[in-house]
């Protein structure tokens, strides 16, 4: 018995260590990308140029978005290669296996209403933590063709397969799949910073954790996640007016979508409540726990 425990903990403590690692490579490509222009603004600073180190810094704001894709992009990059040099099939590494049966869209089906119930949650706030919640996003979603394409496309691919296609799965050998789900959340929502963003990231990280762990692949969550950052950017380009009717009619229309994305695709959420067709990958959290028993062994790499 002693035996067993003891072999569980240090699974954990491996799983734990890679996801530390997968973490570290996320965040040291945005620190990377953003230290030539930190060193050089620091420098001019010591050199008593405060106007051009200041400059330097209202360039990395303006620019932040650019930023973000560079570094989501050398993420992936480094991923990929990573894999490819130790001629790993990328589909089972990374979990991007093809999903059986209908449940592909399940995420992209529930994103409206998703997005609505935190959007009216988050208008009961109070003021104070919607002001300092602006304050902290003021630099995401700033319009534009590079603004759109890091939020819409690179920030969800770099995201899924960090917290969910590395980071869970590896987790989800040593602990029930629910809890594998709960933690890659947690850590997805702490690096988003600000405590109501780590309160709806979590949200939206424990749901797409839980629909790829029940359909055995991140493919759901990566289009789940493009659809929701895609109703933000939507949501972002609203018109402002003093009636405020362009957001009562931005609510409606994503209560009619809420709505009408789940009964289009019904097939596609009633997958997850159904046994998966034969021959299809089974999801982490069903794989046996012990080492070597299973097609796709993370212990291995």
């Amino acid at each position: 018995m002693r035996q067993k425990i003891g072999e569980r903990a240090a699974w954990l403590v491996v799983a734990l260590g890679k996801s530390v690692c997968y973490l570290v490579l996320f965040l040291g490509m945005q620190a990377l990308v953003m230290m030539p222009l930190m060193l050089a603004s620091s420098v001019l600073g010591g050199m008593g140029e405060a106007e051009r180190a200041a400059e330097l810094y209202e360039m990395m704001y303006e620019h932040a978005m650019l930023f973000s894709a560079l570094s989501g992009l050398l993420t992936i990059a480094a991923v990929l290669l990573i894999y490819l040099i130790r001629r790993k099939k990328l589909g089972d590494a990374l979990w991007l296996r093809r999903v059986e049966g209908p449940g592909l869209m399940s995420g992209v089906a529930l994103a409206p209403a998703l997005y609505l119930i935190i959007t009216l949650v988050m208008s009961a706030l109070p003021e104070e933590w919607l002001e300092s919640y602006g304050e902290a996003s003021s630099s995401i979603g700033t319009g534009g063709l590079i603004g759109v394409a890091a939020t819409v496309l690179v920030a969800p691919v770099v995201e899924e397969l960090i917290f969910r296609g590395l980071m869970m799965t590896r987790l989800s050998q040593a602990v029930p799949g629910w809890l594998a789900a709960v933690l890659s959340a947690a850590i997805f929502g702490v690096c988003h910073g600000h405590p109501v963003w780590f309160a709806y990231t979590f949200v939206i990280g424990l749901l797409f954790g839980l629909i790829d762990l029940r359909l055995g692949s991140i493919w759901p969550s990566i289009l789940a996640h493009v659809a929701f950052n895609a109703i933000g950017e939507l949501h972002s380009l609203l018109p402002e007016t003093e009636e405020g009717t362009e957001i009562l009619i931005f609510l409606g229309a994503l209560a009619a979508a809420g709505i009408l994305a789940p009964l289009i695709c019904h097939r596609s959420i009633a997958a997850l409540f159904r046994p998966r067709p034969e021959g299809a990958a089974a999801p982490a959290c069903e794989l046996p726990t012990a080492p070597e028993t299973y097609d796709f062994d993370p212990w291995e790499e």
